[in-house]
């Protein structure tokens, strides 16, 4: 095994139409998610913390971070895909074209195409550097479900759907592969995740 990667999807966030997207801060139950996720990740023996530049893929690491003392440092490629420039009420309209035309984007946004290269060449990156390690890579449910498409093609818009937050995937890398264990569950997760349609939104600026 060249390297073991978790994947580690963001704690419940609170969304404002008035804050930027990369500065969202975690919601009341995502800090407290966050805080219940750092002992759950301890026997994984990660040995450093790869993140999104965005505050809540930040804040939801730095619990852990801070009770291990592993190393973090940011990756700019791993940030969300731009889907829209700001809160929308018809986003599940955006949400799903963009599933089904991987090319479509609305302007100065992001298609699902150029947000999946984007990933998977940031992943390839961080593999290769970290030959014989253990990584957490704390990113986002878009471009960790456009990720997963391409190990499993039959991964689609429902499975991301179905990512929870936080969530936590395992992936090794292989012979310049990657490999999904669809078998892993992390212990006790299950307790304190929460489903993104739960997720607190404030659409007036």
């Amino acid at each position: 095994m060249d390297c073991e990667i978790f994947l580690i999807r963001h704690a419940q966030s609170h969304p404002r139409a008035s804050v930027p997207d990369a500065q969202w801060p975690l919601s009341d139950l995502g800090r407290l998610q966050a805080q219940a996720l750092a002992p759950l990740l301890a026997p994984l023996e990660i040995e450093e913390v790869i993140s999104s530049p965005y505050r809540r893929c930040l804040d939801t690491v730095a619990p852990f971070v801070g009770r291990q003392g592993v190393s973090l440092r940011v990756k700019h490629d791993l940030r969300e895909r731009t889907i829209v420039r700001t809160l929308i009420r018809d986003f599940a309209e955006i949400w799903h074209r963009s599933w089904e035309d991987f090319h479509f984007c609305l302007p100065e946004c992001e298609s699902s195409h150029v947000a999946q290269q984007r990933m998977l060449a940031a992943m390839h990156g961080i593999a290769r550097e970290s030959t014989g390690r253990r990584v957490g890579v704390s990113s986002h449910g878009n471009v960790i479900g456009l990720f997963l498409n391409t190990i499993e093609p039959s991964y689609h818009r429902a499975h991301t759907e179905r990512l929870r937050n936080p969530d936590v995937v395992r992936v090794l890398y292989r012979d310049e592969r990657f490999h999904w264990d669809e078998g892993f569950r992390l212990a006790g997760l299950d307790a304190l995740s929460s489903s993104h349609a739960s997720t607190p939104m404030d659409h007036d600026a």
